[in-house]
Formats: structure tokens, sequence, C-alpha cells
């Protein structure tokens, strides 16, 4: 048993596991090279079988077109003019029978026919002409070309049988007029025409020559079958071979380790074969397998070898490693493994994590620092330089993009969502947008709702930005309904000396955006920056209607202060100042009227984005506020109505405190302290309301001169009526009048 787990133990070593693997590798691979060789070695028999197939072929081909000039050749020779002046007479003309005899010795002589003889056969005169003479048929067959299966006999049956053109098995022909002298293998070929039936054409066409000249292969052995399956013509041994069955449609059989090239004849039909014996081709395979079995029995060797060694030398570090490793690990924060490279992965894991948390820990506080130093930078705070500022002190023009970030009320109530998170959402998506688009652009968070790109761009990379920032418009406008943003393009600055600057330009861009709920790109030259101020007379007029309760007079008049602004196509600043003054104003003048000032609406003017949501911001707020003047009046105090009361019927006349209070049986101390307690505003400033709005009905409606108005009002002293009109209404009675305004 110890033996047992003691081989398990080397069998998870790294040299165990490590020299079994370079085993492994050399098996896979003699394999593959195996196979390999077994698909090359059925590729290349495929390659000998077609290039025996190719050249029986290019044989096949060079015979057919041969056989075919061969009988044109002997066809022309019907339309010689030798052979009709031969023709025309009735009589043997010698003289022209001489004639055809030279011109067959010249078409013989022509070695591109690879013609041994040729013969015409005079039928009418019984006549047979070749190269060198003329002679009977039966004297030419019995005794200048004698064959014992060729004899006059079977010549003369098959000038009365044949067909147009005829080839005959090759033999050779004996002559008796020069013994010992033979043609060689010839072929007979017959051609006749019907359109010439008193002649005949003969030729004897070598064998050998047309065997040398076309025949390609990597022997001799090749045969000539007639349509009929009978030999014509065989060469080396193949005479002694007997042929196997050919099917037709294939191009090879093989039959006693012999391979049988066929191919068929177009023209003649004839059957071509070539005969190539099966170790011809194996003995090509087997100088290769030689070959092959010796150079794969060195590279295995090699292999072994060279894996045994390398092992050896790999296994040494590692173990020195593992060593190093035990000799540290000595705490045992690592779990313990019997295969070094376990051990190994396991403490390089180990290491890996601590490092990762460390590097995560650092970029966080770097990120941090980074920030930090960005905003001391931005709000020119002086600091402790930090890595990763050297950017900001480029020598490199910028530009200071501000995004603010507002939220539509659907927001909160359809999405019920942190501002927060969708902020940092927003950010995340500017940034990867402007990294991608603006090499070397810096993006961070400033506020909760804004947020800072600062931007390199390279000369003519302005059309870039823009499209950029057209970009995130378009995405951003999906959800127009719950968010919208205020992108402000600062101008471009020479050095990052200015960001300070640049962001304040940024900002003050931001301040001023168009009052609407759209996302604006803003520019310098398109940010208005005329201020809109409210006239004073039209704060007199709200003041002494939301005094008196007239909710529909104050929302008159700020809806034409609201008309005017955009008419002036004021900025978002102007209106919310506008709205906070308002408010103010109303609260205070609740104050002082001892009502309460609280909840007089659900928003702050910093929410409202559109001149429709000031309106109705205006309307809820005033109309709440007269609601509660007017129930204070509702409850009866005699004090107070008896002191209005006497002020708006005697107005005229000359009115003090201890002359009302008098006339209320009351001291002018408590008249005062309780009428500014209840009203919100001093006795003598409504006696003084009340004669104005008086006077500035009269200077409306009425020719009369100022100071019989003044004198009607209850001002005897002009210089008092001037002074006190331009107190509560901004301007003189004189250009009150002539401005013809209800101001």
């Amino acid at each position: 048993m110890p033996s047992i787990l003691r081989i398990k133990m080397k069998a998870r070593s790294v040299f165990f596991k490590l020299l079994l693997s370079f085993l492994g590798v050399i098996v896979l691979l003699v394999i593959f090279e195996l196979l390999t060789y077994g698909v090359f070695r059925q590729s290349l028999r495929d390659e000998i079988i077609k290039y025996n197939t190719v050249n029986l072929t290019n044989t096949t081909n060079d015979y057919e077109k041969h056989f075919e000039l061969l009988e044109n050749t002997m066809l022309n020779l019907y339309l010689n003019p030798r052979l009709q002046e031969l023709n025309s007479k009735p009589d043997l003309d010698y003289v022209a029978a001489n004639k055809v005899t030279d011109y067959l010795s010249n078409t013989v002589s022509n070695r591109a026919l690879y013609l041994n003889n040729l013969f015409i056969y005079d039928v009418k005169h019984s006549l047979m002409l070749e190269k060198s003479r003329g002679a009977s048929p039966e004297s030419m067959f019995t005794e200048y070309y004698v064959n014992p299966v060729y004899t006059y006999s079977f010549w003369k049956k098959q000038f009365e049988q044949a067909g147009p053109m005829t080839i005959y098995p090759a033999a050779s022909y004996l002559r008796n007029d020069s013994p010992g002298d033979s043609t060689g293998p010839v072929w007979p070929m017959l051609v006749k025409s019907r359109f010439y039936p008193d002649f005949m054409m003969l030729a004897f066409v070598d064998a050998d020559r047309m065997f040398q000249a076309f025949h390609r292969s990597v022997n001799d052995n090749f045969y000539v079958l007639d349509a009929s399956g009978r030999l014509l013509f065989a060469s080396g041994s193949a005479a002694d071979e007997p042929l196997p069955a050919l099917p037709p449609g294939q191009d090879w059989v093989k039959a006693d380790n012999q391979y049988f090239f066929y191919t068929t004849g177009p023209k003649t039909g004839f059957t071509y074969v070539n005969l190539v014996p099966d170790g011809h081709i194996s003995s090509q395979l087997i100088k290769l397998n030689l070959t092959f079995v010796a150079v794969l029995l060195v590279a295995i060797a090699a292999s072994v070898t060279i894996s045994v060694l390398f092992t050896v030398r790999f296994n040494n570090p590692v173990q020195r490693i593992v060593d190093s490793i035990k000799s540290l690990n000595e705490q045992d924060t690592v779990p313990r493994h019997d295969n070094e490279f376990e051990l190994i992965r396991g403490n390089i894991g180990f290491l890996l994590q601590q490092r990762h948390l460390r590097h995560q820990d650092l970029e966080e506080k770097h990120a941090l620092l980074r920030y930090h130093s960005y905003m001391n930078k931005l709000k020119k705070i002086r600091g402790l330089p930090v890595a990763g500022m050297e950017q900001l002190s480029e020598q490199k023009p910028f530009r200071v993009v501000l995004f603010h970030l507002s939220f539509n009320h659907p927001f909160h109530t359809e999405i019920q969502a942190e501002e927060e998170r969708a902020a940092s959402y927003i950010r995340e998506y500017i940034n990867h947008v402007v990294t991608k688009d603006l090499e070397g652009s810096l993006t961070f968070q400033i506020e909760r709702n804004q947020i800072l790109s600062i931007m390199h761009p390279e000369p003519g990379e302005d059309d870039r930005l823009r499209t950029t920032l057209d970009d995130i418009v378009g995405v951003l406008n999906t959800d127009k309904a719950y968010c919208f943003l205020t992108i402000a393009v600062s101008p471009l600055h020479a050095h990052t000396a200015s960001l300070t600057d640049a962001y304040e330009e940024a900002l003050e861009m931001i301040r001023h955006r168009p009052f609407d709920d759209e996302t604006v790109v803003l520019e310098a030259q398109n940010v208005p920056q005329e201020p809109f101020v409210v006239p004073d007379a039209t704060m007199q007029e709200i003041k002494a209607n939301l005094q008196a309760g007239n909710a529909p007079n104050v929302l008159q008049a700020l809806r034409r202060l609201m008309a005017q602004m955009e008419k002036r196509k004021a900025g978002a600043l102007a209106y919310r100042e506008f709205a906070r003054e308002i408010t103010h104003k109303t609260t205070r003048l609740l104050h002082g009227m001892g009502l309460d000032s609280g909840n007089l609406t659900d928003h702050e003017p910093e929410q409202l984005h559109t001149v429709s949501k000031l309106d109705r911001y205006f309307e809820a707020m005033i109309s709440e506020a007269c609601r509660r003047v007017n129930n204070k009046k509702e409850a009866a105090d005699p004090i107070i109505t008896g002191a209005t009361a006497y002020v708006t019927e005697r107005y005229t006349e000359d009115i003090t405190l201890d002359l009302v209070a008098s006339w209320l049986n009351i001291t002018g101390g408590y008249l005062s302290t309780y009428f500014k307690e209840k009203t919100g505003i001093n006795f003598l400033d409504f006696v003084n309301d009340v004669r104005i709005g008086k006077a500035k009905e009269l200077l409306r409606q009425t020719d009369l001169r100022i100071q019989d108005v003044a004198g009607q009002v209850g001002y005897q002293n002009m210089n008092s009526f001037n002074r006190m009109f331009k107190k509560i209404t901004g301007v003189t009675p004189s250009e009150y009048r002539r401005s013809g305004t209800q101001m």
C-alpha cells in the first residue's frame, strides 16, 4: 500500500505530468503523421494513375488524328488529275500509270504520314499500282507482298465487301522478289468511295513508327483493339499478356497485379490499352515508405530525448520555486498542495488578489485626490500637488464644457428615482462619448447637478465638438419629459491657468439660459446679458392689491410683467430672481399682517423652467395669499374697519394719527401699534397709499392740473405730493400721465 501511495504522489508531480504531456504530444504527432502519410500515399497513387491516364489520352488523340489524316490523304487521291487521266481511257495508259506511281512515291516519302507503302487498285484495268511498280492484284500479293493471312483471295474478298474505311490487324509482309526483306509490322488501311467505284486505296501504315511517335508511358506495353475487341496491335511484353474485361465508362482496371489503362477513340472506335505492372507503382511508394519510416524513427527518438532533458531542466527551477514558497509560507495563508503548479498557482492567485485590492484602493484614493485637485484648481484653493495634475499644467489650449442637469416634475412623480443616481448615469454616458470622440478630454462631476468636461481640441476640431454635443443632445432628448441639460461651451483659452475663468464664464452662461425645458447648447455670443428691472410703480401696485386681497389684479400685473420679459427674451436667471422677489415680498407682507406665510405653494422658484409653470406658480401662491388676507378682513375688527373707513372717506382732509385715534376713542400710540400688527404697514403709509391711489385715478381719468389733483387728494404742498408720488410709484406725476400706462 505505501508503494502505491508513493506512485500516486509521484504521478501528481510536475516532472511526471510534464514528461507524460510531452510523450502524449509525441504520440499524437506520430498518429497525425501516420494518418497524413496514409493520405499522402493514396494521393500519390492517385496522381500516378492520373498521370498514366493522361498519357494514354494523349496517345489516343494522336492515333485518332493520324488515322483521320491518312483517310483524308487517300480520299484526296480520287481527285488527283493523274488518276483522272488514267481512268479516262478505255485501254491502259502506261504513261499515266507511271505518273500515278511517281505521285504515290512522293506521298509515301512524306515522313509525317508514317507510310510504308500506298496502293491504288484500278478495277477497270485490273491493275495494282504502288510507289515503285504496277502489277496485277494477284501478282502483287503473291510475289511482292506475301503474308499467310492477307493473301490475294483475302484482299479480293475485301475489295468487294469492305466498308468505306477499314483498318486491319498489323502484320509483316515478306517479298519473294527480295528474300529476307520484310516490311515490318504495318497496318493495312483500306479506303473506298462509292462515288469512284473504279479505284480503291490501300495503305500500309508503319505501326512501329507510329508507336514510337505517339505512345507515352513508363513502358512499351501497349495494345490497340478494334470495336469488336479484336487485337490490332501489341508492343513489348503486352503480346504475351491476356487482356481482362474492360468495362465501359472506366479509365482503368486492375487484374493479376497489373493496371490496364484504356480509352476509346471517337473516330475509329478502337480501344487503346496501356499495361503498367503494379510493381512499378508500388516501387515508388516503397522507397517513400522506407524514407518516411527512417525519418519518423529518428524524429521519435530525438523527441523523446529532448522531452526528457527539457522536463529535467524545467523541473529543477520549479522545484526551487516551490521550496522558496514553502519556506516563505510558514503562516499557511494559502492551502498546501502536493502538485507544485497548484501550489505556485495558489500563491500567485493570493498575491494577485492582494495586488488587485491594493491597486483598487489606490485607484479610489487617487481618483478622490484628483477630484479634489481639480476642485481646488477651479475654485483657486491652494493645496499640495497631486499625481495626475500634470495634465492641467500642459501648455495646450482648452475649452470648458459645463453640463447643468435639471429635472422636471414627472421625474419625481413617475420614475420616483434619486436625482443623484440619474446624474451619475448621465455623467458616465457623457464621459464615454466625450472621451471616445475627443481624445485627452477629462469629465467629472463638480456639483450635484453639474458635470464639467475639460477638452483640448486640435485646430479644426470645433465641428467634431459640435457633432459630439449634438449626439449627446439627441440621446437625452428621448427623456426630455423627465430632464434636460443646459450645455455651456466656454471660449477657447490658451492655458489652463485660466481654468477658473473658463468655468465662471460657463457658469454665467448657465444662469442666463433661455427660460424653457429644452436641452440647449450655449456659447458666449448667444447668451442674453441684458437684465430686466421691475418698475417700482408696478411693484407698488402689486403690493397694494395684495394688501387689499385682490388676487385678479395682482395676477394681471404679474402676467403683464412676464409678457414684457418674454418679449425681451430674458434669461432663466431673470425669471427666477423675479419669482424669488415676488415670493419674498408676498411672505413679508403676510408676516407683517400677522398672517401665516408658510406653504403658499408646493414648488420652489428653482424648480420652474417655463413661463407656463411660473404662471401656475404665481396663480397658486397669490390666490392662497389673498385668501388668507381676505379671511382676516372678514373677521370683523372695529378698530381697523373704522380707521380704514375714516381714511377712505376723508382722505381729502387733513388726517393725523391722533385725530383718527380720538375719533375711535383710543390713544394714538395704541392705534399705531395695533394697525401695524393687524395690517402689516404703518398707519401713515396706509394714508399715503390711499391718497396716491386716488391721485393715479384722477391723472388717468381727468385732465385736471397736477396741483389741483394734489389738493383733491389731501396734499396742500406740491413738493410733498411730488415726493410721495415718486416714492410710491417710482415716477413723477407728470411722467405718469405722459406714459399713459396703468402702472
